[in-house]
């Protein structure tokens, strides 16, 4: 009974955590800061596509291109096949360093815009201080910008990564179970990459706010915050590829259009995460204890 009792609660404290956080969301104006932080990660892809493009224009790596041309073939309609072939034809013949580098800096300058208004938001969402310099905010945006760009790439290549290349990847480190091991990857994958975001998500979660938080390897607000992104693509696609018509409308404008606003809802979720967190984890108990508080990290190393 006792066991029972105590998973009540804790189902309580939950319900009541994510009600209390979706009210904290609207009373921190977390809107305003996730229309802020997607408008930086949409100006951010455009040079971090050049520098993708550029670097594989550099690297020319054999069978590559031809692979991808057939793997899209089976996905994409004739029209935006064309435009693919045209891209890689484009791409073949791009063989620049300038451009390259130009596309890296460009990247890290928008993608650090990008963290810093995050840490703005989970800072307001931890409802601290930004007590860090300047001098120190600027270079570890930028620091974080690319662990979180490795981190992302890592998670989204596990997900495309087919059976044909674990097996050849099992082959090449000649574990003699490529069969085997290509078969269970049809499986783990998805959960892999998922288990990848979700510590992510806590990566931003424990790292970008100015306040010293116990180290946990995932937090409730971090598991929903990436069961409700990926639900919310899901959603998103489907709702856009069925019953949206923006494309005849307004042209490849709304292509733009949908991009924007779904960076603005993977935002939204992010920073909902937060505010569950901090009412989880910080919420005074139903006995009238409060919870843990989160300190600002300059207080503690003062």
């Amino acid at each position: 009974m006792t066991s029972v009792r105590q998973h009540r609660t804790k189902l309580g404290k939950l319900g009541k955590g994510s009600i209390n956080a979706i009210k904290r969301f609207g009373e921190d104006d977390m809107l305003t800061y996730a229309a802020a932080i997607a408008y930086q990660m949409f100006f951010s892809l455009f040079p971090f596509l050049i520098s993708i493009s550029a670097l594989l224009g550099i690297l020319q790596i054999p069978g590559f291109f031809e692979q991808l041309i057939a793997e899209a073939q089976t996905e994409l309609p004739g029209q935006a096949m064309g435009i693919l072939e045209q891209v890689v034809g484009q791409i073949r013949e791009t063989k620049s360093v300038g451009l390259l580098l130009f596309g890296v800096i460009t990247t890290l300058w928008a993608g650090s815009g990008g963290v810093r208004a995050l840490m703005h938001a989970l800072n307001s969402a931890y409802h601290v201080e930004q007590e860090r310099a300047t001098w120190k905010r600027y270079p570890l945006s930028i620091v974080y910008t690319i662990l979180l760009a490795v981190m992302v790439m890592a998670a989204v290549g596990l997900m495309l990564l087919s059976v044909q290349d674990m097996r050849w990847i099992a082959d090449q480190l000649d574990l003699g179970v490529s069969n085997i091991f290509a078969v269970l990857w049809t499986w783990l994958r998805f959960p892999v990459a998922v288990m990848l975001l979700m510590v992510v998500v806590e990566f931003v979660y424990y790292v970008l706010p100015n306040a010293d938080e116990p180290i946990r390897f995932i937090t409730l607000g971090a598991v929903l915050a990436v069961i409700v992104w990926v639900a919310g693509t899901l959603g998103f696609s489907y709702f856009v590829s069925n019953f949206v018509i923006y494309n005849a409308t307004y042209g490849s404008l709304g292509t733009f259009m949908a991009l924007q606003l779904y960076f603005f809802i993977s935002a939204s979720i992010l920073l909902l995460g937060a505010e569950v967190n901090v009412e989880i984890y910080y919420q005074p108990d139903e006995d009238g204890e409060e919870g843990e508080k989160p300190q600002e990290a300059s207080q503690l190393e003062e």
